[in-house]
Protein backbone atom coordinates (compact mmCIF):
# COMPACT_ATOMS: atom_id res chain seq x y z
CA UNK A 1 0.00 0.00 0.00
CA UNK A 2 1.55 3.65 -1.41
CA UNK A 3 1.59 5.78 1.82
CA UNK A 4 1.93 8.90 -0.79
CA UNK A 5 -1.00 7.56 -2.18
CA UNK A 6 -2.85 7.61 0.66
CA UNK A 7 -1.98 11.40 1.44
CA UNK A 8 -3.17 12.17 -2.18
CA UNK A 9 -6.45 10.73 -1.63
CA UNK A 10 -6.58 12.63 1.67
CA UNK A 11 -6.25 15.91 -0.12
CA UNK A 12 -8.42 15.28 -3.24
CA UNK A 13 -11.12 14.56 -0.38
CA UNK A 14 -10.00 17.52 1.69
CA UNK A 15 -10.27 19.88 -1.37
CA UNK A 16 -13.71 18.20 -2.27
CA UNK A 17 -16.96 17.64 -0.63
CA UNK A 18 -17.40 14.62 -2.70
CA UNK A 19 -15.66 12.21 -5.40
CA UNK A 20 -17.01 8.57 -6.71
CA UNK A 21 -14.70 5.98 -6.25
CA UNK A 22 -14.20 5.70 -10.27
CA UNK A 23 -12.67 8.88 -10.90
CA UNK A 24 -10.60 8.49 -7.61
CA UNK A 25 -9.35 5.44 -9.25
CA UNK A 26 -8.79 6.75 -12.88
CA UNK A 27 -7.00 9.85 -10.64
CA UNK A 28 -4.68 7.68 -8.89
CA UNK A 29 -4.55 5.08 -11.69
CA UNK A 30 -5.92 2.14 -9.80
CA UNK A 31 -8.46 -0.09 -9.81
CA UNK A 32 -12.01 0.48 -7.96
CA UNK A 33 -11.09 -2.52 -4.97
CA UNK A 34 -7.89 -0.64 -3.97
CA UNK A 35 -9.76 2.58 -3.59
CA UNK A 36 -12.20 1.08 -1.30
CA UNK A 37 -9.43 -0.84 0.05
CA UNK A 38 -7.34 2.52 0.93
CA UNK A 39 -10.70 4.48 2.13
CA UNK A 40 -10.50 1.56 4.71
CA UNK A 41 -7.06 2.05 5.95
CA UNK A 42 -7.79 5.87 6.02
CA UNK A 43 -10.84 5.07 8.38
CA UNK A 44 -8.77 2.68 10.18
CA UNK A 45 -6.13 5.54 10.86
CA UNK A 46 -8.91 7.94 12.52
CA UNK A 47 -10.06 9.63 9.44
CA UNK A 48 -13.84 9.90 9.64
CA UNK A 49 -14.50 8.74 5.81
CA UNK A 50 -17.38 7.71 4.95
CA UNK A 51 -19.58 6.38 1.60
CA UNK A 52 -23.22 7.49 0.41
CA UNK A 53 -24.93 5.58 -1.92
CA UNK A 54 -26.90 6.48 -5.16
CA UNK A 55 -26.43 8.53 -8.25
CA UNK A 56 -24.71 11.38 -6.49
CA UNK A 57 -23.17 9.43 -3.80
CA UNK A 58 -19.51 8.77 -3.03
CA UNK A 59 -16.66 9.02 -0.72
CA UNK A 60 -16.87 12.12 1.59
CA UNK A 61 -15.43 12.83 4.93
CA UNK A 62 -17.74 14.29 7.36
CA UNK A 63 -18.48 18.37 7.70
CA UNK A 64 -15.77 20.74 9.34
CA UNK A 65 -13.13 17.85 9.13
CA UNK A 66 -9.36 19.17 9.09
CA UNK A 67 -6.40 17.20 8.96
CA UNK A 68 -5.01 17.50 12.24
CA UNK A 69 -1.08 16.92 13.17
CA UNK A 70 -2.43 14.46 15.92
CA UNK A 71 -3.44 11.63 13.46
CA UNK A 72 -0.07 10.53 13.99
CA UNK A 73 2.70 10.53 16.49
CA UNK A 74 6.41 12.19 15.92
CA UNK A 75 7.87 8.50 14.95
CA UNK A 76 4.90 8.19 12.90
CA UNK A 77 5.36 11.48 11.14
CA UNK A 78 9.62 10.23 10.56
CA UNK A 79 8.49 6.89 9.05
CA UNK A 80 6.14 8.68 6.41
CA UNK A 81 8.68 11.60 5.86
CA UNK A 82 11.71 8.84 5.13
CA UNK A 83 9.43 6.89 2.87
CA UNK A 84 8.44 9.99 0.65
CA UNK A 85 11.96 10.86 0.58
CA UNK A 86 13.13 7.57 -0.41
CA UNK A 87 10.08 7.49 -3.09
CA UNK A 88 11.81 10.76 -4.38
CA UNK A 89 15.12 9.65 -4.90
CA UNK A 90 14.13 6.97 -7.25
CA UNK A 91 11.98 8.78 -9.30
CA UNK A 92 8.77 7.21 -8.41
CA UNK A 93 7.61 10.42 -6.67
CA UNK A 94 7.96 14.23 -7.41
CA UNK A 95 8.58 15.09 -4.14
CA UNK A 96 5.06 17.09 -3.67
CA UNK A 97 3.77 15.52 -0.89
CA UNK A 98 7.02 15.39 1.27
CA UNK A 99 7.03 19.28 0.80
CA UNK A 100 3.46 19.63 1.78
CA UNK A 101 3.82 17.53 4.33
CA UNK A 102 6.88 18.66 5.80
CA UNK A 103 5.95 21.83 5.63
CA UNK A 104 2.45 20.72 7.51
CA UNK A 105 4.06 19.20 10.51
CA UNK A 106 6.83 21.62 10.37
CA UNK A 107 9.74 19.21 10.01
CA UNK A 108 12.20 17.38 8.13
CA UNK A 109 13.45 13.92 8.19
CA UNK A 110 17.71 13.62 8.15
CA UNK A 111 18.43 13.02 4.45
CA UNK A 112 19.79 9.63 5.71
CA UNK A 113 19.54 7.02 2.67
CA UNK A 114 19.94 7.43 -0.99
CA UNK A 115 18.53 5.00 -3.07
CA UNK A 116 20.46 4.91 -6.35
CA UNK A 117 18.81 1.79 -9.02
CA UNK A 118 21.95 2.10 -11.45
CA UNK A 119 24.85 0.10 -11.81
CA UNK A 120 28.33 1.06 -11.45
CA UNK A 121 29.00 0.82 -15.50
CA UNK A 122 26.05 2.96 -16.40
CA UNK A 123 24.93 0.30 -18.47
CA UNK A 124 21.73 -0.10 -16.96
CA UNK A 125 20.39 3.56 -16.86
CA UNK A 126 18.30 3.35 -20.28
CA UNK A 127 16.58 -0.01 -18.93
CA UNK A 128 15.59 1.76 -15.55
CA UNK A 129 14.18 4.85 -17.90
CA UNK A 130 12.51 3.13 -19.47
CA UNK A 131 10.85 0.51 -17.02
CA UNK A 132 10.31 3.71 -14.62
CA UNK A 133 8.08 5.27 -17.52
CA UNK A 134 6.36 2.00 -18.55
CA UNK A 135 5.53 1.48 -15.18
CA UNK A 136 4.56 5.08 -14.03
CA UNK A 137 2.57 5.83 -17.23
CA UNK A 138 0.78 1.83 -17.19
CA UNK A 139 2.64 1.32 -20.74
CA UNK A 140 2.92 -2.37 -21.74
CA UNK A 141 6.57 -3.42 -22.60
CA UNK A 142 8.26 -5.84 -24.61
CA UNK A 143 11.91 -7.50 -23.80
CA UNK A 144 13.70 -10.54 -24.40
CA UNK A 145 14.60 -12.39 -22.06
CA UNK A 146 17.20 -14.57 -21.44
CA UNK A 147 15.71 -17.61 -19.04
CA UNK A 148 17.96 -20.97 -17.98
CA UNK A 149 17.94 -22.47 -20.93
CA UNK A 150 20.39 -19.21 -22.03
CA UNK A 151 17.88 -18.82 -25.04
CA UNK A 152 15.87 -15.27 -25.50
CA UNK A 153 12.33 -15.60 -25.26
CA UNK A 154 9.99 -12.40 -26.51
CA UNK A 155 8.02 -11.37 -23.76
CA UNK A 156 5.44 -8.67 -23.93
CA UNK A 157 4.45 -7.53 -19.89
CA UNK A 158 2.24 -5.28 -17.74
CA UNK A 159 4.91 -3.76 -16.06
CA UNK A 160 3.64 -3.14 -11.93
CA UNK A 161 6.71 -2.57 -9.83
CA UNK A 162 10.56 -2.89 -9.30
CA UNK A 163 11.54 -5.22 -6.37
CA UNK A 164 14.86 -6.16 -4.40
CA UNK A 165 15.51 -9.77 -3.80
CA UNK A 166 17.98 -11.99 -2.73
CA UNK A 167 20.78 -9.55 -3.70
CA UNK A 168 19.24 -8.64 -7.23
CA UNK A 169 16.65 -6.42 -8.85
CA UNK A 170 13.35 -7.67 -10.34
CA UNK A 171 10.72 -6.35 -12.67
CA UNK A 172 7.00 -7.54 -11.42
CA UNK A 173 4.80 -7.40 -14.15
CA UNK A 174 1.61 -9.29 -15.79
CA UNK A 175 3.12 -11.95 -18.13
CA UNK A 176 0.91 -11.67 -21.32
CA UNK A 177 1.82 -15.26 -22.86
CA UNK A 178 1.76 -17.05 -19.46
CA UNK A 179 -1.68 -14.85 -18.29
CA UNK A 180 -0.29 -14.64 -14.67
CA UNK A 181 1.87 -12.48 -12.39
CA UNK A 182 5.77 -12.80 -13.30
CA UNK A 183 9.32 -11.92 -11.73
CA UNK A 184 12.01 -11.03 -14.55
CA UNK A 185 15.62 -10.38 -13.10
CA UNK A 186 16.76 -7.35 -14.83
CA UNK A 187 19.93 -8.42 -15.36
CA UNK A 188 18.18 -10.73 -18.18
CA UNK A 189 16.50 -8.43 -19.62
CA UNK A 190 17.57 -7.14 -23.24
CA UNK A 191 16.22 -4.73 -25.61
CA UNK A 192 13.47 -3.35 -23.92
CA UNK A 193 10.77 -1.15 -25.50
CA UNK A 194 7.32 0.15 -24.17
CA UNK A 195 4.43 -1.12 -26.80
CA UNK A 196 1.54 0.15 -27.46
CA UNK A 197 -1.68 -1.25 -25.60
CA UNK A 198 -3.45 -1.04 -22.39
CA UNK A 199 -3.29 -3.39 -19.11
CA UNK A 200 -6.58 -5.97 -19.26
CA UNK A 201 -8.44 -6.59 -16.64
CA UNK A 202 -6.91 -9.92 -15.38
CA UNK A 203 -3.61 -7.83 -15.06
CA UNK A 204 -5.57 -5.70 -12.48
CA UNK A 205 -7.14 -8.49 -10.39
CA UNK A 206 -3.90 -10.66 -10.51
CA UNK A 207 -1.80 -8.13 -8.68
CA UNK A 208 -4.22 -7.12 -6.17
CA UNK A 209 -4.88 -10.81 -5.65
CA UNK A 210 -0.89 -11.38 -5.10
CA UNK A 211 -1.72 -8.18 -2.92
CA UNK A 212 -4.03 -9.56 -0.26
CA UNK A 213 -1.89 -13.23 -0.35
CA UNK A 214 0.82 -10.90 0.65
CA UNK A 215 3.09 -13.44 -1.53
CA UNK A 216 2.36 -16.77 0.44
CA UNK A 217 0.59 -18.60 -2.67
CA UNK A 218 4.06 -17.23 -4.93
CA UNK A 219 6.65 -18.49 -2.84
CA UNK A 220 9.37 -20.38 -5.01
CA UNK A 221 10.34 -23.92 -4.18
CA UNK A 222 13.52 -23.12 -2.34
CA UNK A 223 16.71 -25.53 -1.77
CA UNK A 224 18.73 -25.83 1.63
CA UNK A 225 22.42 -25.93 1.10
CA UNK A 226 25.09 -26.34 3.57
CA UNK A 227 28.80 -25.66 2.23
CA UNK A 228 32.29 -25.57 3.36
CA UNK A 229 34.46 -22.59 1.99
CA UNK A 230 37.95 -22.32 2.77
CA UNK A 231 39.57 -19.19 5.03
CA UNK A 232 41.13 -17.19 2.10
CA UNK A 233 37.28 -16.73 0.49
CA UNK A 234 36.79 -14.37 3.14
CA UNK A 235 36.39 -11.71 1.24
CA UNK A 236 33.83 -13.13 -1.00
CA UNK A 237 31.86 -15.09 2.30
CA UNK A 238 30.80 -11.61 3.93
CA UNK A 239 29.05 -10.54 0.46
CA UNK A 240 27.21 -13.26 -0.28
CA UNK A 241 26.08 -14.57 2.91
CA UNK A 242 25.12 -13.63 6.29
CA UNK A 243 26.00 -14.05 9.71
CA UNK A 244 22.89 -15.98 10.61
CA UNK A 245 24.29 -18.17 7.28
CA UNK A 246 27.64 -18.42 8.81
CA UNK A 247 29.72 -20.88 11.15
CA UNK A 248 33.25 -19.72 11.69
CA UNK A 249 35.90 -23.13 12.15
CA UNK A 250 38.96 -22.92 14.08
CA UNK A 251 41.21 -23.11 10.81
CA UNK A 252 39.68 -19.80 9.94
CA UNK A 253 37.24 -21.81 7.13
CA UNK A 254 33.49 -21.17 6.81
CA UNK A 255 30.67 -23.46 7.44
CA UNK A 256 27.71 -22.23 5.04
CA UNK A 257 23.79 -23.47 5.53
CA UNK A 258 21.56 -21.28 3.77
CA UNK A 259 18.15 -21.28 1.27
CA UNK A 260 18.25 -20.58 -2.06
CA UNK A 261 15.32 -20.52 -5.04
CA UNK A 262 15.66 -23.67 -6.73
CA UNK A 263 17.52 -23.43 -10.24
CA UNK A 264 20.58 -24.32 -12.57
CA UNK A 265 21.98 -21.31 -10.95
CA UNK A 266 22.98 -22.67 -7.82
CA UNK A 267 25.71 -24.80 -9.22
CA UNK A 268 27.29 -22.45 -11.31
CA UNK A 269 27.57 -19.90 -7.44
CA UNK A 270 29.19 -22.69 -6.19
CA UNK A 271 31.39 -23.49 -9.07
CA UNK A 272 32.70 -19.51 -9.22
CA UNK A 273 34.65 -20.22 -5.82
CA UNK A 274 36.77 -22.81 -7.70
CA UNK A 275 38.12 -25.35 -5.26
CA UNK A 276 37.57 -23.32 -2.20
CA UNK A 277 34.42 -24.33 -2.50
CA UNK A 278 32.97 -28.06 -1.02
CA UNK A 279 29.10 -29.09 -0.81
CA UNK A 280 28.39 -31.11 1.89
CA UNK A 281 24.66 -31.13 1.19
CA UNK A 282 22.22 -31.88 -0.43
CA UNK A 283 23.76 -35.20 -1.92
CA UNK A 284 21.99 -34.57 -5.66
CA UNK A 285 23.64 -30.93 -5.31
CA UNK A 286 27.23 -32.49 -4.50
CA UNK A 287 26.65 -35.54 -7.26
CA UNK A 288 25.68 -32.35 -9.85
CA UNK A 289 28.96 -30.53 -8.99
CA UNK A 290 31.02 -33.44 -9.04
CA UNK A 291 29.58 -34.34 -12.72
CA UNK A 292 30.06 -30.77 -13.64
CA UNK A 293 33.55 -31.16 -12.93
CA UNK A 294 34.22 -34.01 -14.95
CA UNK A 295 32.87 -32.43 -18.13
CA UNK A 296 35.14 -29.76 -17.44
CA UNK A 297 38.25 -31.58 -16.84
CA UNK A 298 37.50 -33.94 -20.09
CA UNK A 299 37.27 -30.59 -21.95
CA UNK A 300 40.68 -29.29 -21.04
CA UNK A 301 42.58 -32.81 -21.26
CA UNK A 302 41.36 -33.21 -25.21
Amino acid sequence: MSVSRLFEMLYILLERDRVTAGELAQRLEVSVRTVYRDAQALCEAGIPLYAERGREGGLCLLPGCKLSKAYLTEEERRSVLSSLRALEQTGADDGQALRRLSAFWGSDTPDWVQIDLSDWSGHQGPLLATLKEAILKRQRLSFAYYGESGQPAQREVCPLRLCFKGRAWYLQAFCLLRGAMRLFKLSRIRQAQIVPGGFPAEAFEAVEHAQLLSGEEAAPVTLSVTLHLDACMAYRVYDDFSDQELTHLEDGSFLVQAVYPAGAWIASMILSYGEHAEVLAPQALRLEIAQTLKKMCARYQS
